[in-house]
């Protein structure tokens, strides 16, 4: 993995880098390094697999975070890159040509969060959320109680019961019980 990370580091302008694990390496970009970046590692080195996209939603500091996780089916190692964007104007490239899967998670991601990928095919299809006409619900500003007490008030008779509670009492966890 060294030599590959030197590689890395020589050809695109790496943010940071940190080894989670020795099978699991994540270095972090500038988002226009994003897709060369995974275009010349599904080319050139064994991290050929998508195994995963998603996002971080760092509300305070006003911007997305994008990890793209490949895999090494051989070597049996991971590599994750890391770009962060815009919260407003939250768009990213699309890497559905590299990966063709990626349409499912640039999708998802769409939908859940409001990120835009230009030129991805299902780009404002619903996924998930037909009909939605809220934020998108997994945005740290997206108040859950608020969009349930709006959209589904309660129904008379039934009564709230605390998960923990509960659970406390049906497997008898004494470090749950309330009561």
């Amino acid at each position: 993995m060294d030599t590959i990370l030197d590689e890395i580091r020589t050809r695109f302008a790496v943010t940071w880098e940190h080894e989670q694990r020795p099978d699991l390496l994540q270095v972090g970009v500038e988002p226009v390094t994003v897709v060369p970046l995974l275009t010349w590692l599904k080319a050139h080195t064994p991290y050929v697999q998508l195994t995963h996209m998603s996002v971080v939603d760092w509300l305070e500091e006003g911007q997305f975070q994008l990890t793209y996780l490949l895999t090494d089916p051989e070597g049996f190692r991971s590599l994750m890159v890391v770009t962060r964007i815009d919260r407003e104007e939250a768009t990213a490239e699309s890497v559905w040509e590299l990966w063709p899967q990626a349409v499912t998670y640039e999708q998802e991601i769409n939908e859940m969060f409001g990120i835009r990928f230009p030129g991805s095919p299902r780009q404002g299809v619903p996924f998930i959320l037909e009909g939605w006409d809220d934020i998108p619900p997994m945005r740290r500003d997206f108040d859950t109680v608020e969009y349930m007490n709006a959209h589904h008030p309660s129904r008379p008779g039934r009564e709230h019961t605390d998960p923990r509670t509960y659970v406390g009492k049906v497997v008898g966890e004494k470090g749950y019980l309330h009561d």
